[in-house]
């Protein structure tokens, strides 16, 4: 298993726009494409800084759906300061505890 992490860095005011933008293209078509999950993360300190983070079966699949994802992203990049940095991690071990309710 990868996960793939995208650094998003949006333009000053453009933040609600960009999320807009992820939410409607990239989550609603990313699980098409062999993808188990994506979080999008934002720094509430700094809401212009949002991270995805994305899990898939292999490291082909994610770059398989990039190369289908690089034009939309084009579009993305009109919100953004910069273009999305993009990394790839193997999955060496994890630990993921099932949430509990609040009593």
């Amino acid at each position: 298993m990868y996960r793939a992490f995208v650094h998003y860095h949006f333009k000053k005011g453009m933040e609600e726009e960009g999320l807009k933008f992820l939410n409607n293209e990239l989550l609603k078509h990313a699980k098409d494409y062999g993808c188990h999950g994506i979080e999008l993360l934002y720094n509430e300190r700094e809401p212009s800084e949002v991270l995805g983070i994305g899990l898939w079966n292999s490291l082909e699949e994610a770059k398989s759906f990039q190369s289908l994802w690089d034009k939309k992203e084009k579009e993305l990049v009109r919100y953004c300061t910069n273009v999305p940095k993009r990394e790839f991690f193997k999955i060496e071990a994890s630990y993921l505890e099932k949430s509990k309710k609040a009593a």
